[in-house]
C-alpha cells in the first residue's frame, strides 16, 4: 500500500471521529429539537390517573414530548369550538391522545386523518362505530379499550353470583352507555336472564325526582349493572342514593370501585395509560401506522376482580368460584 492510500484512509478515519465527537458533544437542546414530539392531549373531565400514567410511561419509553392539554369540561360544544379554532395547528401535531368515547368521536368528526391518534378509556369502540373490529382500527387511529364487553362481564358475574333478573342503569345521552346497555340486554336474553333498563341523567335538574322513581324499580331484581358513563363518574354520589346497600351492583369501569358499587371486573386506569403510551411510542419512535396496531383489550382471564369491602352486598358473592385475582378496595 502506497503512502497516498494510507494518508487518504487516515483522513477518512479522522473525519469520522470528528463527526462522532460533534454528535456526542452537541448541545442537548440541538439534539432535542429533532426528537421532541408535539402531542395534543384532549380530555373530557380533567386529567385522570390514565393521563398521568400515559405521560410518565411515555417518558420512560424514551419519547421526548411537548404535550398540550385541553379539557372539554364535559362540554362537547366547547370541545368542538376548540377543535374548529385550532384545526390548522392540530393538523401539524405528531400525535393526538383522546380520553373517552365522546372526545374520540368528536375528534373523528373533524377528519384529522393525517395526524396519528391514540384513544384511551373507550368502553366499546366497535359498538359506537369507531372501528369495524378490534383488530381493524380505522386509518390513522388505535387505542386502549377500557372495559370488558357486557357479554364477558355478565358471564363473570354469573360465576360468582348467579342472577335471574338484572337491571341496567345508563345515561341515554351517552352513546357508549346506550350501546353497552343494548349489548347487555342481548347477552342477558341469550342467558335467559330478565333485564330491566333504567335511564338516569344525574346532572339534570330533576335528579331527585329520577332517584325517587328509580328506587322502586330495583325491588324485584337480583342485581344492577352500571354502565360506563362519564356523568355517573362525575356524579358518583348519586349512585348510593339509588342502589340499596344489600343489592349486588356491578360496574363496567374500575372508576366505580369505592362509589357504592359491589364489584367490577377490569383493570386500573394506570394500566390503560401505560398501554396507550406503549402504542404511542411505537407510532412515534418506530413509525408504525396506528391502524396496524390492534385496539387493545384485556381478556377475561387477565381481568382483576375488584371488591368494595365496605359494601354489604359483597358478602353475597361466592368468591371461591372466581378464577380472577381478587383485590379489595
Amino acid at each position: 500500500m502506497n503512502d497516498n492510500n494510507i494518508a487518504d484512509r487516515a483522513a477518512v478515519l479522522i473525519t469520522r471521529l470528528v463527526l462522532l465527537a460533534l454528535l456526542i458533544l452537541a448541545p442537548s437542546s440541538l439534539m432535542a429539537s429533532d426528537q421532541t414530539r408535539s402531542i395534543l392531549m384532549l380530555t373530557w373531565r380533567g386529567l385522570t390517573p390514565a393521563e398521568h400514567s400515559f405521560i410518565a410511561h411515555l417518558e420512560k419509553l424514551g419519547v421526548d414530548a411537548d404535550i398540550e392539554h385541553f379539557d372539554a369540561g364535559r362540554d362537547q360544544t366547547r370541545l368542538a369550538g376548540f377543535l374548529r379554532d385550532r384545526l390548522d395547528d392540530i393538523k401539524s401535531m405528531d400525535l393526538i391522545y383522546t380520553f373517552g368515547t365522546t372526545v374520540t368521536m368528536t375528534v373523528q368528526n373533524f377528519h384529522v386523518d393525517n395526524v396519528p391518534r391514540v384513544f384511551n378509556i373507550v368502553t366499546d369502540p366497535v359498538g359506537v362505530g369507531l372501528a369495524p373490529a378490534l383488530d381493524r382500527p380505522p386509518r390513522g387511529m388505535t387505542g386502549a379499550k377500557h372495559s370488558l364487553s357486557p357479554e364477558v362481564n355478565l358471564q363473570l358475574l354469573s360465576g360468582v353470583y348467579p342472577v335471574r333478573t338484572i337491571a341496567v342503569l345508563f345515561d341515554p345521552r351517552e352513546s357508549n352507555a346506550v350501546a353497552e346497555a343494548d349489548r347487555l340486554s342481548s347477552a342477558a336474553e341469550k342467558r335467559g336472564i330478565s333485564i330491566k333498563r333504567l335511564r338516569f341523567a344525574p346532572d339534570a335538574k330533576e335528579k331527585d325526582i329520577q332517584i325517587a322513581a328509580l328506587k322502586p324499580e330495583l325491588e324485584d331484581v337480583d342485581a344492577i349493572y352500571v354502565t360506563s358513563s362519564s356523568s355517573f363518574v362525575a356524579h358518583s354520589e348519586a349512585l348510593p342514593q339509588i342502589i340499596p346497600e344489600d343489592l349486588v351492583s356491578m360496574g363496567s369501569s374500575s372508576a366505580y370501585v369505592g362509589d357504592g358499587i359491589t364489584l367490577v371486573f377490569g383493570s386500573e386506569y394506570e394500566e390503560r395509560g401505560r398501554t396507550a403510551a406503549e402504542m404511542a411510542a411505537k407510532i412515534l419512535l418506530e413509525k408504525v401506522p396506528p391502524h396496524n396496531l390492534p385496539i387493545d383489550e384485556i381478556s377475561a382471564a387477565e381481568a382483576t376482580l375488584y371488591i368494595n369491602s365496605g359494601n354489604k352486598a359483597a358478602s353475597k358473592l361466592k368468591l371461591e368460584n372466581s378464577r380472577n385475582a381478587v383485590v379489595y378496595k
